[in-house]
């Protein structure tokens, strides 16, 4: 229920984030070209919006497993050293997120505190700065789940390699054909019931 929530959280940032900074962009265009103005604050508001929508996609990325890893080297190993390997490489990425999540809600904590205003849109600063630590928060989340799914043998990588992809595809190739055979051998039994040989 939770993780429905906050995929649906994500998706909605980021297509409504990108929607909106797209249309910005658009008419702050439109109105400068065609009517000689334009929207002073529509740059600080695209900046700010693609910082969300950057931030909140990284960490969608590692829930769905999007993010591209190097494995030329870890597949040619046994399934449990790649586990072990991808334990590692979780490792190095949560300590990278989880100080930067830890600075980045200190620091949003002192914009805060100081009670800035942007320069053009003037809304409190701490309001963009925040999707750093949410991102990070997201992020972080999502490392641990990928963690969790790596420890119980569910997944070998962090990330999505060429090789998962290929090992997809086959998967779903052998699905469909047990399912078709599956099919055929109803027909054959339905055929057979009909003639009575059964």
């Amino acid at each position: 229920m939770i993780d429905r929530i906050l995929v649906g959280f994500e998706q909605f940032i980021i297509t409504v984030g990108f929607a909106v900074a797209t249309l910005l962009l658009f008419a702050n265009v439109v109105a400068r070209y065609a009517f000689d103005t334009g929207f002073t604050w529509a740059l600080e508001a695209v900046q700010y919006l693609f910082a969300w929508v950057v931030l909140i996609g990284a960490a969608h990325g590692v829930r769905a497993g999007i993010h591209l890893g190097i494995d030329i080297l870890t597949i040619r190993f046994s399934e449990p050293t790649q586990r072990w390997l991808g334990l590692l490489a979780l490792a190095i990425c949560l300590a990278f997120s989880i100080p930067v999540l830890w600075l980045s809600i200190e620091y949003t904590y002192k914009i805060w505190q100081w009670g800035d205003l942007t320069l053009d849109l003037q809304i409190p600063q701490w309001i963009p700065y925040l999707a750093i630590p949410v991102g990070m928060s997201l992020m972080t989340m999502h490392l641990i789940g990928v963690g969790i799914r790596i420890w119980r043998g569910d997944q070998l990588h962090v990330g999505r390699s060429e090789h998962d992809a290929v090992r997809q595809d086959e998967l779903k190739q052998a699905q469909q054909h047990i399912l078709e055979e599956g099919l055929k051998e109803e027909e054959i039994e339905k055929k057979l019931d009909k003639e009575g040989i059964k």
